[in-house]
């Protein structure tokens, strides 16, 4: 067999064509290695500016939210409660958002998650709080027990002492008037003594103290009921129409208190007050510091990017 004559310039060409397109091939390799890594820093870099900039609304929404809930448990009426309230779980709710919108950029880096986690827990927290303070912010009971006092429960006060008034007047020239008056003066009495309890029972917070305030109550309830019962076997014809407008204004009387200790025992007012500046005030501050942290080290990252 003849072999074909080994020619070194093609051989000399084949090699260097290859040569030329394995340098071809790493320069593009490493171009592309380059390309995508400076598109991945700036991908980097960038979820760590959106991450700062989360970390800011909620750091902001979870102020507004507490703003809110203060003022919620401080209005003056159901209307502007609810209307506080709403506003409270607004915010709320737009920091549970950017909360998990925030989860999954944090990546692998393992100080950002823990301070994650410690955030997530300390929110599920307040977040609880916050249910049973805006709950009871929005019933509003001790307020309405005192407007009830100071209003219908006063009126009806007003009545019975003058109907125990006029009593003692028309019944001056009774053979029993001296009897009479002290009868009708115990009975005005005593009504006044349960009346001035009730702002003090709206007040409390415990329920010893109620319990002992109510039995108070009673004594005088007892009292005046009582003298009001004396009374009708010894005031003549004249003074009827009077101990029976006493007896019409007791009783409103008696319905408007019955109302009052219910609310007042309910105590939603300053059960909510207490939890807001209690509770809720310590876990809102940790969970700002949380934040505040998180904030930090995020911003560490941004610097340390920038100065790259």
């Amino acid at each position: 067999m003849l072999k074909r004559p080994f020619n070194k310039g093609i051989a000399s060409r084949q090699v260097g064509v290859a040569i030329a397109l394995v340098l071809l091939l790493s320069f593009l390799v490493a171009f592309l290695l380059r390309h995508e890594d400076a598109n991945w820093l700036q991908s980097a870099y960038e979820r760590k500016v959106q991450k700062f900039h989360i970390i800011q609304t909620m750091s902001r929404d979870l102020l507004a939210s507490a703003e809110a809930e203060k003022s919620a448990v401080m209005a003056e009426t159901d209307e502007a409660s609810a209307s506080f309230a709403e506003q409270s779980v607004q915010a709320s709710q737009n920091v549970e958002k950017a909360r998990r919108v925030l989860e999954p950029l944090l990546g692998e880096n393992r100080q950002e998650a823990q301070l994650f986690r410690e955030f997530s827990s300390c929110w599920e927290k307040l977040q609880e709080i916050d249910r049973e303070v805006l709950s009871l912010a929005v019933q509003n009971t001790n307020l309405k027990a005192l407007r009830l006092s100071f209003v219908p429960a006063a009126e009806a006060m007003r009545r019975m002492e003058h109907a125990c008034n006029w009593l003692m007047e028309v019944s001056s020239a009774s053979p029993d008037a001296v009897h009479i008056t002290r009868l009708a003066a115990q009975a005005a009495m005593g009504a006044l003594n349960l009346y001035t309890l009730q702002a003090p029972h709206i007040a409390e917070s415990t329920a010893t103290r109620m319990d002992e305030m109510e039995a108070v109550m009673q004594r005088h309830a007892a009292q005046v009921t009582a003298a009001l019962q004396s009374l009708h076997a010894l005031v003549g014809e004249p003074g009827q129409p009077f101990l029976a407008a006493a007896w019409a204004a007791y009783q409103d009387f008696q319905n408007i208190h019955a109302e009052i200790i219910e609310l007042s025992r309910q105590n939603s007012n300053i059960r909510s007050a207490a939890l807001s500046l209690g509770q809720k005030r310590k876990t809102i501050a940790q969970c700002q510091d949380v934040l505040a942290t998180l904030q930090e080290k995020v911003q560490e990252s941004m610097a340390y990017k920038a100065t790259r």
